[in-house]
């Protein structure tokens, strides 16, 4: 995982000196690489492997939901976290189909420091529209920090918007607004979280 990522970043540098030799290293793009699953990053592999940490250390997890403003919150079991977090884990993830079904570029942002991975979905068709991979590089070590994506369903007259975040370590947050035909949105929250020193955060 840590070659891939390394190997990726360095490319992102190359390319970048040699298309903008005289200008500071603010943001540089790659542009799109559709030539090798082997250089998409495994998104729920990662997932998985931050799903097992949780399963190994965390003492207690914290579920906070937030339903047009009406907020609860409640301590789970870890089969509940499982139940929640495998939403994460979509068929469309899976690296047989991911490299076909999205292309990839990729970014660095000089503000956050991030290496940004963004896959864009080939067919707006399908619903897994976006996803971005922020990993934090640095010449010893690469550390993914956080994973992003939107996927766009329908069911009967119901559209339904979902915007995932996976912070690695720490939490995890899904927002939905859910648009009947006819009638208002409603806008939920549900976060999880596993570390404590995010519990005191909305």
């Amino acid at each position: 995982m840590k070659s891939i990522i390394h190997l990726l970043f360095i490319t992102t540098l190359v390319i970048a000196c040699n298309n903008n030799p005289t200008e500071p290293a603010a943001v540089n793009t790659t542009g799109t690489a559709d030539s090798a699953e082997a250089n998409y990053l495994p998104v729920t592999d990662l997932i998985r492997e931050d799903i097992k940490k949780v399963d190994s250390f965390a003492g207690a997890i914290l579920n906070r939901r937030n339903i047009n403003g009406k907020k609860d919150s409640a301590y789970i079991k870890p089969a509940d976290f499982h139940q929640v977090a495998g939403q994460f884990l979509l068929p469309e993830l899976d690296p047989a189909s991911f490299a076909g079904q999205f292309t990839e570029s990729s970014l660095m942002d000089e503000t956050t420091q991030l290496l940004n991975f963004i896959y864009t979905a080939k067919s707006a068709d399908q619903p897994l529209q976006k996803v971005i991979v922020y990993v934090k590089p640095t010449p010893t070590h690469d550390k993914v920090e956080r994973i992003y994506f939107e996927r766009n369903t329908a069911s009967g007259d119901t559209l339904k918007e979902q915007k995932f975040t996976w912070k690695m370590g720490d939490f995890f947050y899904i927002l939905t607004v859910s648009q009947p035909k006819g009638g208002p949105a409603v806008t939920s929250m549900n976060k999880v979280i596993w570390n404590p020193e995010h519990f005191a955060e909305e």
